[in-house]
């Protein structure tokens, strides 16, 4: 421990700081298709697996100038067109000083054709993005979203009993049958040196390079982390360490406690050391552990110092026997054979629990050698006692939803993914077939489909105007018909499809 935090301070001394501002490439479906597809090109030596990717600013330009100029050749010349179209909402750049401002909504109309009182779904989403680097050192980034929201009855149930609007919140009831709930986001990264970035702030983590991670995923609302890069060997050894504060909604004075109520905290690490030898081959092993700091029989735990451990695998060592501690252990595996296509893979594995599970998966860009057709399939699949541990302080969970996958355990899920881009047009295809509590001899099957076409004015902020269909097919329950369209900007995913 001692000896790792001198090389740090010495690298921090000595190293010479890189001149490139910074930014991070956000990984939602529309942005990653057009970048990840360059990335893949070249041959540069980029670690996918870890989100979101941390880029130079000259290098994230040139991904959206390269993707601009494939779809169109059109110049706007006039502000209003430029605004709409290709440009930030409003620029401040001053020497060593680099601010955007950008709107945030999303207005979805629709209705689930399936429910007996023919339920109206809406969002009403209002937001802000501000970003920007001040120096070459520090790069910032925040938004908020406000939101009230009805949703179809599936998720409506979800949101029930779990108090949390999936991937985004705690939620607040609004009018009859609604929910209000506000999402935040921001962190601050400092380029310490060519080899160390810090970062701090409140955002998700992604951990592979499926629709899903069996390891750390953006399922759940945002979190509190500190994180420390390091990469080596011109990048081909990377690594990064994160200390968590992550929250189970249940009030610290009462089970069901609300309002201004403190909640149960949890503390985290996730750790990840990935090796990229060359642009074509990504191993990484990935380590989970949560840290129970509150239970409802005694109150606060101590700080456990071991926390601050930042070597991986250690942690697990030490406490595999520790009753206060749970740990998941993972690999993460790609190989990109040919410049547009890429294989993936992850194992996982619950140490307290025993569970296990993999993840198999392939992605073709310009698929079949049709410019803007894009192809995906998975599987995935996870046994029992994975995620979960003797005492649910420490489960594999945040704001009372799945790190990892929202199926959590005890499934198989193939996923299918098809989209295409004609110029500003976009479409897509998604099914996700599924079968919850295989361990059953009634397992329960879910399907979920998704149909949608857009067109995209902004790629900035993925501004759109869409219109499409969610089919959902429930062996238990009742069946889900839920037609939408609106207006949104698109820079985050949310995943209703469970």
């Amino acid at each position: 421990m001692k000896k790792l935090l001198l090389i740090v301070l010495v690298a921090l001394i000595g190293a010479k700081v890189g001149n490139a501002q910074k930014t991070l490439l956000p990984f939602d479906r529309v942005t990653s298709h057009d970048a990840m597809r360059q990335l893949y090109e070249s041959d540069s030596v980029i670690h996918f697996s870890y989100k979101s990717l941390l880029l130079n600013k000259s290098e994230f330009d040139t991904l959206v100038n390269r993707t601009n100029d494939r779809y169109t050749s059109r110049v706007y010349k006039n502000w209003v067109s430029r605004k709409l179209f290709r440009e930030n909402l409003a620029i401040i750049e001053q020497e060593d000083l680099y601010v955007s401002f950008d709107a945030l909504m999303n207005f979805e109309l629709g209705n689930d054709f399936e429910s007996s009182s023919n339920d109206q779904v809406t969002t009403n989403t209002r937001g802000l993005l501000i970003q920007g680097n001040i120096t070459d050192k520090v790069y910032f980034r925040t938004d908020f979203y406000e939101t009230q929201s009805f949703f179809p009855s599936y998720v409506d149930s979800m949101i029930r009993g779990a108090r949390v609007v999936p991937g985004q919140g705690k939620a607040k009831a609004f009018k009859t049958g609604g929910y209000d709930y506000p999402v935040v986001t921001g962190i601050v990264n400092y380029q310490a040196s060519k080899n160390i970035n810090i970062q701090f702030g409140q955002d998700k983590i992604f951990v592979g390079n499926g629709y899903r991670s069996l390891l750390l995923s953006d399922n759940t609302a945002p979190f509190l982390y500190l994180q420390l890069g390091l990469n080596f060997f011109e990048n081909k050894l990377n690594y990064h360490a994160n200390w968590a504060s992550l929250q189970k909604l249940q009030g610290v004075n009462g089970a069901n406690a609300t309002g201004d109520d403190l909640f149960a905290k949890k503390q985290a690490n996730f750790n990840y050391l990935s090796f990229k030898p060359s642009s074509k081959i990504e191993i990484g092993l990935f380590e989970g552990v949560m840290w129970e700091r509150w239970n409802e029989q005694t109150g606060s735990q101590d700080f456990d110092p071991v926390f601050i451990n930042p070597l991986p695998l250690l942690t697990t060592a030490i406490k595999s026997n520790d009753t206060l501690v749970s740990s998941i252990l993972g690999f993460n595996a790609f190989v990109k054979p040919f410049v547009h296509t890429g294989f993936y893979g992850q194992l996982a594995y619950g140490v307290n629990g025993g569970g296990t599970g993999f993840q198999l998966g392939t992605k073709f860009y310009d698929a079949f050698s049709v410019e803007g057709l894009n192809f995906q399939v998975e599987l995935n699949q996870v046994g029992q006692n994975i995620y979960g541990t003797q005492n649910n302080f420490v489960d594999y969970y945040h704001f009372n939803q799945p790190l990892g996958l929202q199926k959590a355990e005890d499934f198989t899920e193939l996923n299918f993914l098809v989209s295409y881009r004609y110029k500003r047009v976009l479409t897509s295809l998604k099914g996700i077939i599924g079968r919850v509590n295989k361990s059953l001899t009634n397992s329960q099957l879910i399907d979920n489909y998704d149909v949608n076409i857009a067109y995209l004015f902004n790629p900035i902020t993925n501004l759109m105007v869409n219109a499409g269909m969610r089919y959902r097919v429930d062996s238990f329950g009742t069946n889900t018909n839920w037609i939408y369209f609106g207006v949104k900007t698109n820079l985050r995913n949310l995943y209703y499809d469970f």
